[in-house]
């Protein structure tokens, strides 16, 4: 009951309208001054002005016949009020902004978008700074419905797509430097890192005229076996694609003399049931564009 009375008795708060007001009329020392610069009557502005003065219960200016002056409440109050429109004017600049913004949802092969991507969101971003993008993980080679665009490693599977071949890669044997350099041979002495498919380090060693017995450490996937060797734990394979960063800051060095074309290409894809929107075609550009900074041949 005490709260309900409360509500009751307090007063509506003050219009941003009756703020600015108050605000130019103590920069100007002029109703009339702040009619001029609102563009509005200066009997709207002594009315609003007189309404404020009501519901704070202070009086803000001290009134003579051509001009006006901030009284000692008035020069308080002055701070307070001009700190509430820039809030006002902050949020609605950033509710027009949201408003502007659009989404991208992006299904993308794993490991193109953690090692080719993400280190490179920075300039997607500067690039498309009004879109929210959301990257979904791939599951086999399915372009999701509500998707705007797919990065598939493989030919998508889905009809009635339009599918672009990206990139293709050279697959060769990947190491730490200081690893690698630590033995004679490591090809036949450092452990081998494998992804879930043994294939890769059966042609690479087969192809150096090297035979092993032991299968080495079966991370699950390629990319944990390549973050494994940045790390130290033995030797991956690798591509000059996913690998480019690391081969370029020195993280990872070639191993052995083989380098072999990789048995699929990268895929590009957007739904073909509908006309590609500006927002896609910019992030295909970007994603084009990124891939042959890596590789100026892969075009």
């Amino acid at each position: 009951m005490h709260s309900i009375l409360l509500f009751k008795s307090m007063k509506p708060l003050p219009s941003p309208t009756a703020l600015r007001m108050f605000v130019e009329a103590a920069k100007t020392s002029s109703f009339a001054g702040a009619a001029a610069r609102l563009n509005v009557t200066q009997a709207a502005v002594s009315k609003q002005i007189a309404s404020l003065e009501r519901r704070i219960d202070s009086t803000l200016f001290d009134r003579r016949h051509r001009a006006v002056s901030l009284t000692a409440s008035g020069e308080a109050y002055l701070a307070v009020a001009e700190r509430v429109l820039a809030l006002l004017d902050t949020g609605k600049n950033e509710a027009a902004s949201l408003a502007d913004r659009e989404k991208l949802t992006i299904v993308i092969d794993h490991e193109f978008l953690d090692f080719v991507l993400a280190p490179r969101l920075d300039r997607l971003r500067a690039r498309m700074p009004l879109v929210d993008i959301s990257f979904v993980p791939e599951i086999g080679r399915r372009v999701a419905p509500n998707c705007d665009v797919a990065i598939t490693f493989g030919h998508p599977a889905d009809r009635g797509i339009r599918s672009e071949r990206l990139c293709g890669f050279s697959v060769f044997a990947v190491g730490a430097p200081g690893l690698v350099h630590s033995c004679r041979d490591p090809l036949r002495e450092l452990p081998l890192l494998h992804d879930v498919d043994t294939y890769w380090w059966s042609a690479m060693l087969r192809a150096e005229n090297i035979t092993r017995s032991e299968t080495g450490y079966v991370m699950g996937t390629g990319a944990a076996a390549i973050r494994a060797a940045i790390n130290g734990a033995g030797l991956a394979i690798g591509d000059d694609l996913l690998c480019a960063d690391a081969l370029s800051d020195g993280s990872l060095v070639r191993v052995g003399e083989i380098s072999l074309p990789g048995r699929v290409d990268y895929w590009i894809s957007s739904a073909s049931a509908l006309k590609e929107t500006k927002m896609v075609r910019a992030f295909k550009s970007w994603v084009n564009e990124e891939v042959r900074r890596i590789d100026p041949g892969s075009s």
